[in-house]
């Protein structure tokens, strides 16, 4: 295009026909369009990442049916299961969203109950699947509520609509921290309800300020459709309805209801 340029410029200068430089300056447009393409393919093929891989789908799926079919040859507890399977999906968006959002650390959680609020799954980018509250969850039912996480806003207001916080640190957003290294890793989030009727809510969240926004449709689209993953997950059998049962321990303000309804049984 520069030479192209050049040529023309040089034509004017030299008193050629309005003709011929009007030849060469579609001549420069052409080539500077066909430039631009190749500059897009090139871009495409091997700059831009494939962002969702055909490769990892079918390793989800698979990944999936070993989960189930391990768990039936191994008499594995329902729970566990549910949580392995939620896991997974956490991983396969975690490996997604590496080189497609910014940011170099993510944290995704699956949250269930708003009494009682418990983080029923995670996942991070250094593969950790436990996080350091789940304990102290463990020795208070209410921890999450106490420490003011956003996440319990979602899970008592349930909306169709995505939380996104852009920003961490903003006073405004009121965002609590439970650590220095939580605050350092935690810069933005996006939150989810996955049903209208029951709480629990999906988190992900990225070290890097701004990393999640509403405007983009394609990411905005795909924590949903990893969100309806986890939502069939928790609402097949009537699991996420029978968890307290399941685990009376991790709901004790639920144990006086749930061992009511089993005297209520035995004496049916």
């Amino acid at each position: 295009m520069s030479l192209e340029a050049c040529l023309v410029w040089a034509m004017i200068d030299k008193g050629f026909s309005g003709g011929s430089t009007v030849a060469a300056l579609m001549n420069t447009t052409v080539l500077g369009g066909i430039g631009f393409l190749f500059k897009k393919l090139v871009e495409d093929t091997f700059v831009k990442p494939e962002l969702l891989p055909m490769g990892r789908l079918h390793r989800l799926a698979t990944d999936r049916s070993g989960i189930i079919e391990d768990g039936r040859r191994s008499n594995r507890e329902v729970f566990e299961t549910r949580k392995a399977l939620v896991t997974g999906t956490l991983r396969f968006v975690e490996e997604t969203l590496q080189g497609w959002v910014p940011g170099s650390h993510f944290e995704l959680c699956v949250f269930v109950d708003a009494k009682e609020p418990l983080l029923f799954s995670y996942f991070d980018s250094n593969h950790d699947t436990v996080a350091r509250s789940m304990a102290l969850r463990e020795q208070n039912p209410k921890f999450y509520l106490e420490k003011g996480y956003e996440v319990t806003k979602v899970l008592s207001t349930p909306t169709s609509q995505p939380r996104v916080i852009g920003d961490t640190h903003d006073t405004k957003a009121s965002y609590s921290f439970t650590t220095d290294e939580q605050r350092k890793q935690i810069r933005s989030s996006v939150l989810l309800s996955l049903d209208l009727g029951r709480p629990f809510a999906l988190v992900v969240s990225s070290n890097v300020k701004g990393a999640f926004k509403e405007s983009d449709a394609k990411l905005m689209s795909f924590v949903r459709y990893a969100g309806e993953l986890i939502r069939s997950d928790l609402l097949d059998d009537g699991f996420v309805d029978e968890i307290r049962a399941m685990k009376p321990a991790l709901f004790p303000a639920s144990v006086p209801m749930v061992e009511h309804n089993a005297a209520a049984k035995i004496s049916a």
